[in-house]
């Protein structure tokens, strides 16, 4: 009997030890956490094998957008014609009531820039698409800029959203260079 009653105060100490541990742990994320930015920018590009007018219109058709925009969970709604500036689009998502809009802010052939709200209570995501290139192929380069204002969590997403975000820009970009070297 005395050999368990001795072993009591070990585990006792040990567990003090390892509470102690994770409380420094967690205190350590949190004090980092301050220093970290809450601002962040996503870039991807792709180079597809048309000519720099028919992925512009590809960009800028309504009816495209939501072959090619990778929503993850949702969808880009269709809009007649050709987007202009200030012209503004629905987003939709699967499993959810909630609603999302895509804005035109610039449209040029060159600088096609657009705002999204995800949803109502979510900050505005700049995103701009530079568009170069001659009559064989185009560069399509794509941006994002934010700040992410979610509490505690936001450095940390902040930090990771080259990873989360980025991902989502290689899906489009690949539809979107599919779809335009595929039509005739």
């Amino acid at each position: 009997m005395s050999k368990k009653s001795s072993s009591h105060p070990k585990a006792l100490y040990q567990l003090r030890k390892i509470t102690r541990v994770s409380a420094l742990v967690i205190l350590a994320v949190v004090v980092l956490g301050f220093f970290l930015p809450t601002d962040y920018r996503v870039e991807r590009s792709i180079i597809v094998n048309k000519p720099h007018d028919v992925v512009v219109n590809a960009l800028l058709g309504g009816n495209s957008l939501p072959d090619w925009m990778f929503i993850s969970g949702g969808q880009v709604n269709l809009h007649k014609g050709f987007f202009q500036q200030g012209d503004e689009v629905g987003i939709s998502y699967h499993d959810s009531a909630d609603k999302g809009s895509l804005t035109f802010t610039t449209v040029t052939t060159n600088t096609i820039a657009f705002d999204v709200k995800p949803k109502a209570g979510v900050d505005l995501v700049h995103n701009t698409i530079y568009v170069s290139g001659d009559d064989t192929t185009t560069n399509v380069d794509w941006e994002i800029e934010g700040q992410l204002r979610t509490g505690f969590l936001s450095p940390y997403l902040a930090f990771f959203a080259n990873k989360i975000a980025g991902r989502n820009f290689e899906v489009s970009l690949q539809r979107l260079k599919e779809k335009v070297e595929l039509a005739q």
